[in-house]
């Protein structure tokens, strides 16, 4: 049962927040029908996140096995069978598609795009360097489209340019860690990590949290004045992210889970925004 539960990298679901972004931000997330669909929407996307790690691990089960951390999971290690894995991927994604559905034709299509998007990384984007890393920003930014549709608010550009920003500091951070990790062991386990150096992926990542904290500048001018005086707390959070990045704990949810003053300062950027908008 234990290693069901681990396939579905249900400490990865805290990604799925980013649903939450544009009614948070809008000043809407308190409201009873967003309170309605808040569950729905998050159990949807969860199910649909957890359907392609699924996959994905199937895919790369060998490679995983050479991989210091990744060979312990139940797939690579042989505690759930391929075809068991396949048919609960299957499975989570059925219920996935029928809750969104449920919720509304717009939140259904990005549920498919997310799908197919990571599918198409799974099976051969993730080759391609850099196009790999824009793949794995798109899907955090599917996931604020997908609440903005699920709740029915029209997010700010300036609020999509700022998230697609900070998506790509973290997929650079997260690729940042694995090279830091597997070092000389790289090739084995995917060979276009070959094309990236460290000190590329730095460049990569000082100029993505460059723009991210430009853009949020921006936007809390546009939307609301008083948010500016959060810049300060979000410098502060960009600035953690990346020295722990360069420490090998780049990957988003090891960042967020176990790093506590990163997740002191994102708790204390939202209790900021949450007073300041409601």
């Amino acid at each position: 049962m234990i290693s069901y539960l681990k396939v579905l990298r249900i400490k990865h679901w805290i990604k799925n927040l980013f649903l939450f972004a544009a009614p948070f931000f809008g000043g809407k997330l308190f409201e009873e029908s967003t309170l309605h669909l808040a569950l729905p929407a998050f159990i949807s996307f969860s199910f649909c996140a957890s359907s392609i790690y699924i996959f994905n691990d199937i895919r790369d089960i060998e490679r995983d096995r050479v991989h210091p951390e990744k060979r312990n999971r139940p797939i690579a290690s042989g505690k759930i069978r391929k075809n068991i894995a396949y048919l609960l991927s299957a499975f989570l994604f059925s219920i996935s598609l029928i809750l969104s559905f449920k919720i509304g034709f717009y939140f259904f299509y990005f549920i498919i795009l997310y799908f197919l998007v990571q599918v198409g990384y799974s099976i051969y984007l993730k080759t391609i360097p850099i196009l790999d890393i824009f793949c794995i920003a798109s899907g955090f930014v599917i996931r604020v489209l997908a609440g903005s549709a699920a709740f029915n608010v029209e997010p700010s550009r300036w609020l999509l340019l700022t998230m697609f920003m900070i998506s790509l500091v973290l997929a650079t951070g997260k690729r940042l860690g694995e090279v830091s990790l597997l070092e000389d062991k790289i090739a084995e386990h995917r060979n276009s990590l070959n094309s990236y150096s460290i000190s590329t992926l730095n460049e990569i990542l000082v100029i993505s949290s460059s723009a991210a904290l430009i853009a949020y500048s921006l936007y809390t001018v546009e939307q609301f004045h008083k948010l500016i005086y959060t810049v300060p707390v979000v410098t502060f959070g960009l600035f953690r992210y990346l020295m722990i990045s360069k420490q090998g704990m780049g990957d988003p949810t090891k960042a967020m889970t176990h790093d506590k003053l990163l997740a002191a300062t994102i708790l204390i950027w939202l209790l900021l925004v949450w007073y300041m908008r409601y």
